[in-house]
């Protein structure tokens, strides 16, 4: 009875908050509607509400109100605050994978800074631009542009949150490489500008993004004096909701509990204490996500820890209701979040296959594997927008240095007349009565031997360019062609290795001693299976394991060679652990003992490694 009432006063709480969020979201409303505000107050109210909607992923929300903050900046002639919308705009096109749409915004915003001159206009176009070549998968040349940029922006005091999301950005770029030193560094100093900048959405993001610097260490270790920092950083994210009424969304605040709920999770013993957080923790979640839009993802998440405390119960009626529950939200959201979903149907076999329920664990099973097909296709297909907007880019990159040399030269040739035209001027004024007749004879003749030379020389140059030009698109489409190669290669691993499960799945099914549970479990053991994916690999590429094997300064297992082989196609942690059916921080974990088996330094990524020794 004492836990009811405490959850009710929780449900009560957290009502009461989520009415304050609305309250201050309805007073930024209130001022653009109001005629006693000025122009500046106006803007600022836009910049709020569309950061705060777009953080929140209500895209269709942000962007109108990015619209009515791109009229007003136009009829205002404020070339910042145009780019500023401009910039937001472009952010959401990216979460949204359009990356058709970016060039196009891109280019209305560099011509703002052209015509203006705007440092602050600058800054932001910048910034955009480099959000788009990290969406691209550019990371080291991310990390060039963000140095680059951020003198610039710690000069303008006014931009403290411009400057915290680029060592925000930093941050996620380095925890992707598992450089936790460095993306420690970032995380700090997100949180420091955050901080002063008063935006408390990007204060719980950072203090979250600070949690998973610490995690490394525990992972490392898996002390449990090393996990007690990563928690109390997470509950900084998430008391940052109660203390700031109003100034955290709703759906950044879910994120933040259920990111506290996973490292909960990793506690050897669970106290009493700790489970009445976690599965408060989680109807919180699902209170505040009945507010918000596209958040099945973190709904699901939550009915999954609850499925799990009521497995934890030996109540697997009330696991499986929760996971049911999971599975029909996710199929609300198109296209379905299937990291989640796979999670989900996967935990659902395990239930049905420990109730002796075969045909439903069979019918979960096939899940598991097409939603795993499904989940690889998304990838090649958003591989495959990136792959061509990179093409796009560096091809419109290559053609605008074309132009601007050629620009370059006339103006250098057009200087180089004017001097010759004043010198010729001149030389005829002087010696016009002795040499007249001599003299424009011979400055005629020269000039014209000139003018040809010249033209013969731009036209051998002109070739030359034309000639380097396709030659560059050549090694892109060769590019394209061996990342084709890659890709159609590891899908045949792929829906090999499922197939092959799903056939000896239900063979074995029609045997009524078989222990489905450990047919399942069996599955995740990877080692058995390789021998053939060896014989694949080295049909395309016959030397393969054997550089791999010259270049490994310890020796490698068979598991070792089998990530090598995913890493060298290209994939990446999400995708193997998938492929695997292990966490992702194991794929991490595997990487790093790889590095050190290679003698690699951390910042020297396996893949390019591994290219580089077939180049050789």
């Amino acid at each position: 009875m004492k836990l009811k009432y405490s959850f009710l006063f929780c449900l009560l709480f957290i009502c009461t908050l989520y009415q304050a969020q609305n309250t201050f979201i309805d007073s930024l409303k209130n001022q653009l509607r109001g005629d006693d505000i000025s122009i500046e107050q106006k803007f600022r109210a836009y910049n709020e509400l569309t950061e705060y909607y777009r953080v929140s992923d209500q895209y269709s929300t942000a962007e109108k109100y990015i619209q009515l903050q791109l009229q007003l900046a136009r009829r205002e002639r404020n070339n910042a605050e145009e780019v500023k919308a401009l910039t937001q705009q472009g952010i959401i096109k990216l979460n949204q994978s359009e990356y058709d749409k970016i060039p196009g915004i891109i280019d209305a915003a560099n011509l703002v800074v052209q015509k203006s001159n705007d440092k602050t206009a600058l800054l932001y176009a910048s910034y955009l631009n480099i959000y788009y070549i990290n969406a691209l998968g550019e990371t080291e040349n991310t990390i060039r542009q963000v140095q680059k940029l951020l003198p610039l922006v710690e000069r303008q005091p006014s931009e403290i949150l411009l400057n915290a999301k680029l060592n925000y950005l930093l941050y996620a770029i380095y925890t992707e490489w598992n450089d936790a030193e460095n993306a420690t560094k970032y995380a700090k100093k997100a949180i420091e500008l955050s901080e002063k900048s008063g935006n408390k959405n990007m204060l719980s993001s950072a203090y979250s993004a600070l949690a998973v610097c610490y995690s490394f260490l525990h992972e490392k270790t898996g002390n449990l004096k090393d996990l007690e920092p990563v928690i109390q950083t997470c509950i900084k994210a998430v008391s940052l909701y109660y203390k700031f009424p109003g100034r955290v969304s709703s759906h950044v605040h879910a994120m933040a509990l259920l990111n506290l709920i996973n490292y909960y999770l990793n506690y050897p013993v669970m106290t009493p204490a700790i489970r009445e957080d976690i599965q408060n923790n989680a109807n919180e979640i699902l209170t505040l996500t009945r507010h918000t839009t596209l958040n099945q993802g973190i709904q699901a998440g939550a009915l999954g820890v609850l499925s799990n405390l009521a497995s934890r119960d030996q109540n697997d009626a009330l696991s499986e209701h929760y996971l049911l529950k999971a599975e029909q939200i996710l199929l609300t959201q198109q296209p379905v979040y299937y990291h989640v979903m796979i999670n989900v149907v996967k935990n659902l076999a395990k239930l049905y296959a420990k109730q002796k329920n075969y045909q439903k664990a069979f019918e979960y099973e096939s899940k598991v594997a097409e939603y795993s097909n499904l989940l690889f296709d998304e990838g090649q297909a958003e591989t495959a927008k990136r792959l061509e907007a990179q093409y796009q880019s560096r091809k419109k990159e290559s053609e605008l240095q074309i132009l601007t040399e050629k620009t370059d030269r006339l103006k250098r040739e057009k200087l180089l007349y004017i001097i010759l035209g004043i010198i010729g001027l001149a030389g005829a004024f002087f010696m016009f009565r002795s040499y007249h007749f001599k003299l424009k004879y011979s400055i005629e003749r020269e000039n014209k031997l000139d003018t040809e030379k010249h033209e013969a020389e731009m036209q051998i140059k002109l070739q030359e360019e034309e000639q380097a030009r396709l030659k560059a698109e050549q090694e892109l489409l060769t590019l394209q062609q061996q990342k084709l190669q890659s890709e159609v290669l590891a899908s045949h691993l792929h829906l090999l290795h499922k197939n092959k499960v799903l056939q000896r799945l239900q063979t074995q099914l029609s045997d009524a001693d078989i222990n489905i549970h450990q047919v399942v479990k069996g599955e995740n053991r990877v080692d058995n299976d390789f021998e053939k994916i060896r014989f694949t690999i080295q049909e395309l590429h016959p030397d393969f394991f054997k550089n791999i094997d010259d270049k490994a300064k310890l020796k490698l297992t068979a598991l070792d060679l089998k990530y090598c082989a995913y890493i060298y196609l290209g994939m990446d942690t999400k995708q193997i652990a998938n492929l695997l059916n292990v966490e992702p921080k194991s794929v991490r974990m595997t990487k790093y003992r790889l590095k050190k088996k290679f003698g690699l330094d951390e910042t020297t990524a396996l893949d390019t490694f591994f290219r580089g020794i077939f180049s050789e």
